[in-house]
């Protein structure tokens, strides 16, 4: 993208960011909200534009399967819903539906056009020893977990029903698709 896409200002609301429209959708499902940053200066980054707790990744720019394990490590409770801040049109709808289902000890992922959605997912805290191991391995990447953890995927004519048009899985990287929202 060239430039943070968290503090890309949210179409049609030049007031908001990714990253306060964001905050505010989840803050109104969840009783915790936090926001897991890549390092301090991030965070000061970040700090004029919101007022909620942040924790810094472990070991600074490893990628998202860092930002996970921080993020679950800083939590108490037993699961967490993951969001990325680049998915600025996550529907309140999509996460009661991820919010109310049946938690145990497996990821609950939502697969669209037969993609998981592992950043826009339920993570239970009991895989922090999974996350380990992959990120020891020098894995970066969310997926993969998913060969290694139990996961319950959400097929997407489940998700339809809650949301027809899927926004909420909407992810912007590009100058392009920033264009196009």
């Amino acid at each position: 993208m060239g430039r943070d896409k968290a503090l890309l200002a949210l179409p049609g609301d030049q007031e908001q960011t990714f990253l306060t429209h964001l905050i505010r959708v989840l803050q109104a499902q969840c009783e915790t909200v936090l926001l897991v940053v890549r390092d301090v200066q991030q965070a000061a980054l970040y700090a004029p534009h919101v007022s909620m707790p942040m924790v810094c990744d472990n070991i600074p720019n490893i990628g998202p399967l860092m930002g996970l394990y921080s993020g679950l490590r800083a939590v108490s409770s037993s699961h967490a819903l993951v969001t990325a801040v680049d998915m600025p049109c996550v529907q309140p709808s999509m996460l009661a539906f991820l919010l109310s289902q049946p938690r145990d000890d497996a990821l609950i992922v939502p697969v669209i056009a037969n993609i998981p959605q592992v950043l826009c997912a339920i993570y239970p805290r009991s895989v922090l020893p999974l996350l380990e191991q992959r990120l020891n391995e020098g894995r970066r990447d969310p997926r993969a977990l998913l060969d290694l953890a139990p996961v319950r995927y959400l097929p997407e004519e489940e998700l339809r029903a809650i949301e027809p048009d899927l926004r909420s899985f909407l992810n912007v990287n590009t100058p392009d698709e920033y264009a196009l929202l």
